[in-house]
């Protein structure tokens, strides 16, 4: 197994050395130490890391573009959003799904950063789908944005309940959906 050490994690990461070092110093990086007392993580907890903090896994670990999963039924409001977070994130990945079915199916294969979740669909509901995310090991990482124009307050304490990071009301503005997916996106540095 492969390992690295702080200046190739910060090389990969975009951050100062110094930057790692405190990661590894708060105990949030793996490490061990050669006998030559130089600090070395294994790659598997290096990916581990950068998963559980939602931070972009580089190429050179196996890691894929930042994708983004727009669940909508309605064309119309899911070609906009598409549209708008293609003009935001123009080197992501930006996929549809039109119905609860194909929504889980392309979570599970994609693996997506965030997930705008409309939670009235038909078939799956994005309630369940939402649910369906947060037990499943293998997308811990996965953010989720849910959005309705339907009976606002009690849809976005089921969301929040069932585990969106985050709820916005239909209809919205561009600027508050790039403000939400900012905000959900992996970080290049964290700091």
């Amino acid at each position: 197994m492969k390992s690295y050490g702080t200046e190739e994690i910060a090389r990969m990461c975009s951050v100062t050395r110094p930057t790692v070092g405190r990661w590894i110093t708060k105990g949030k990086l793996p490490i061990y130490t050669t006998p030559g007392g130089h600090r070395r993580v294994w790659e598997n907890d290096l990916i581990a890391f950068l998963k559980s903090y939602n931070i972009r896994i580089p190429k050179i670990l196996g890691g894929n573009p930042v994708s983004i999963l727009v669940v909508d039924d309605e064309l119309h409001v899911r070609r906009v959003i598409c549209k708008t977070l293609k003009k935001l994130y123009p080197h992501f990945k930006v996929y549809e799904a039109s119905n609860g079915f194909e929504a889980g199916y392309k979570v599970t294969s994609l693996v997506p950063s965030l997930v705008i979740l409309d939670l009235k669909l038909p078939g799956v509901d994005g309630i369940e789908i939402c649910r369906t995310i947060r037990n499943d090991r293998n997308l811990s990482g996965v953010k989720i944005l849910a959005i309705t124009g339907f009976s606002i307050r009690e849809s976005k304490q089921k969301a929040l309940a069932v585990g969106a990071d985050a709820f916005l009301q239909k209809p919205f503005l561009a600027e508050e959906l790039a403000e939400h997916a900012d905000h959900l996106l992996p970080k290049k540095i964290l700091t």
